[in-house]
C-alpha cells in the first residue's frame, strides 16, 4: 500500500472519540494501554478515550486509574464507572459522553488496536463519510485474522442466524471495531434497549432503517486469551436476543425522516 503523504492532514480533520467498554479486564489492562499510547503517539488530530467500567468485580478500575499511561495523558483518557449492564449498556454510556465528530468503538483486549483506523484512512485517501458506519469485518477477504476454534464456530453460527432472521446481510455484525459519525451514533444508541452481546444487531438494524450507509472493512484481528463468550450458553441467549430485536425494532422503531 502506498502511504498517502496527506494522512496527517486528514487525521487533523477527524475529531475522534474512542469508546472502550471494560468488564473484569484486570489481566488485559497492559494490552489496552499499549494500544492507547501507540495510537496517541501517531494520531495527529483531536482524540479522546472514554473507558467505561461496566461494574467489574475485580480491580479493573483501580488498575486503570493508577496506570502511568492514564496519568501521562490525562485528561485525554477518561474513565467512568457504572453498575453492570452488559457491553451494549457500557457502549451507550460512552457514546453519549463523546465530544468528537466520529466515535470509534473497540474492545479492551485490543484484538484490533485503534491504529487500524489510520490504515483505513490510508486506504480511503480521505476522511470517513459523515453518513456512513464503517464496521470491521473478520469475514472480509482482505482481513488478517487469527481465531480460536470456538470463537470462529460461534461467530459463523451467529452471523448465519442474523442473516436468516433479520434484514441485515453483513458477514460480520459482531466485531467490536466500528466507526460511527457521532450524530448517528448518539441518536441510535440513545434508544438502545439491547444491552447484551447482540446489541450490534439492533444498532445496525436501526441504522439501515434510517438509510445510513454501512460498509464492511478489512482489518487485522487477533484472538486474545480470556474471551467471556461461552458457545452453548451465549449462543442460546444471542438467538433469543436477535428474535426480540427483530420483532421490537420492526414494530416500534420510528426511522428518521
Amino acid at each position: 500500500m502506498t502511504v498517502n503523504k496527506n494522512i496527517p492532514e486528514l487525521m487533523n480533520r477527524v475529531k475522534l472519540s474512542v469508546v472502550i467498554p471494560c468488564y473484569n479486564e484486570s489481566h488485559r489492562i497492559e494490552l489496552m494501554f499499549e494500544g492507547i499510547e501507540s495510537f496517541i503517539q501517531k494520531w495527529t488530530g483531536f482524540s479522546e478515550f472514554i473507558i467505561i467500567n461496566d461494574g467489574s468485580k475485580d480491580n479493573t478500575e483501580a488498575l486503570i486509574r493508577n496506570h502511568p499511561v492514564f496519568a501521562k495523558y490525562a485528561p485525554k483518557i477518561k474513565v467512568f464507572g457504572q453498575a453492570n449492564t452488559g457491553k451494549g449498556g457500557a457502549l451507550k454510556n460512552g457514546v453519549l459522553r463523546a465530544t468528537g465528530d466520529y466515535v470509534l468503538t473497540l474492545d479492551a483486549d485490543m484484538a484490533t488496536p485503534p491504529e487500524e483506523l489510520i490504515q483505513w484512512i490510508e486506504m480511503w485517501g480521505d476522511v470517513p463519510k459523515p453518513d456512513t458506519i464503517y464496521i470491521g469485518s473478520r469475514e472480509h477477504k482482505d482481513s488478517n485474522i487469527t481465531k480460536k476454534g470456538n470463537r470462529k464456530f460461534i461467530g459463523n453460527i451467529f452471523n448465519l442466524i442474523v442473516r436468516l432472521i433479520s434484514p441485515l446481510k453483513m458477514k460480520d455484525t459482531q466485531c467490536g471495531f466500528k466507526l460511527y459519525p457521532a450524530a448517528e451514533a448518539k441518536r441510535i444508541f440513545e434508544t438502545l434497549f439491547t444491552y447484551g452481546w447482540a446489541h450490534d444487531v439492533e444498532i445496525l438494524y436501526k441504522a439501515s432503517l434510517d438509510g445510513v450507509g454501512i460498509i464492511e472493512m478489512p482489518l487485522d484481528w487477533h484472538a486474545v486469551e480470556g474471551s467471556k463468550i461461552r458457545v452453548l450458553r451465549d449462543g442460546f441467549y444471542m438467538l433469543m436476543e436477535i428474535l426480540a430485536i427483530t420483532r421490537k425494532t420492526k414494530y416500534t422503531y420510528k426511522p428518521r425522516k
